[in-house]
């Protein structure tokens, strides 16, 4: 696959990228058009004109993936440890961002799921001005000072979090194999500090949003529940403290 994937011409990689249905497809295009079409301006430009496709596809194999949004509307499970993407991968117009923003080094904004056709247009607009070598303002991230883990520190990411936490047949079944595979265990051992503990990715999530909180130690009583219900009362007061790099929640 990865032989085939570098061989392809560059009209032939744009066609991939509309037609991607699992990840490791994605990632492949990714890598073929880093290798061989960096430069390629017809190329740059056949991405740029994809921005604006609205086109969805329910990514297959995403393990250890993580797209905040995906994962709030449960496409993607969260598994406490992967890689964070910004853009919408599950759209033709994410893809092709991604691919711009990976091939040019340049941000000009993201296609998340939620960015409509309107947003998509202006986006898209900007790439071709900028591929036209006409001067784009680029766009600058939020910055959450002194964050231990800057990719869990919006509130989009705290909230995916939170909604990771909720009972879910995909990570008791995840939680199942990995006890099995790596363990050879039929449950969770009763030993708090057993590390097959990590099988499960709840252990990983209550470590961040407590780092997101300030908390020192784990808090049992923060369950799952708590956490939602802390969400729901305090998502609109929720400041970023710079200095201590926590989340308060604003008086």
């Amino acid at each position: 696959m990865y032989d085939a994937a570098q061989g392809l011409t560059s009209s032939e990689l744009l066609l991939k990228n509309i037609n991607d249905k699992t990840w490791s497809a994605v990632f492949l295009t990714l890598n073929a058009s880093v290798n061989n079409y960096s430069k390629d301006a017809v190329y740059l430009e056949g991405l740029a004109k994809q921005l604006a496709n609205n086109q969805e596809t329910k990514l297959q194999g995403t393990s250890r993936l993580i797209i905040w949004d995906r994962i709030l509307n449960k496409d993607i499970l969260f598994e406490g440890k992967g890689l964070v993407v910004d853009n919408d991968l599950f759209r033709v117009g994410g893809r092709a961002n991604q691919l711009l923003q990976n091939l040019t080094n340049k941000n000009f904004g993201f296609v998340t799921a939620n960015s409509t056709d309107k947003e998509l247009e202006e986006l898209k607009g900007k790439w071709l001005a900028y591929l036209s070598n006409k001067p784009v303002e680029q766009y600058q991230p939020i910055e959450y000072k002194n964050a231990k883990i800057p990719e869990i520190s919006s509130l989009v990411a705290m909230q995916a979090l939170i909604t990771s936490l909720q009972d879910n047949p995909q990570k008791q079944q995840l939680v199942k194999n990995c006890l099995k595979k790596v363990y050879n265990l039929d449950e969770m051992p009763k030993d708090k500090g057993s590390s097959a503990s990590y099988c499960n990715p709840d252990t990983y999530t209550f470590a961040y949003l407590g780092m997101l909180l300030g908390d020192t130690k784990f808090d049992s009583s923060k369950d799952a529940k708590w956490w939602q219900n802390f969400w729901d009362m305090n998502h609109s007061k929720l400041v970023w403290n710079d200095e201590k790099g926590v989340y308060e929640v604003r008086k």
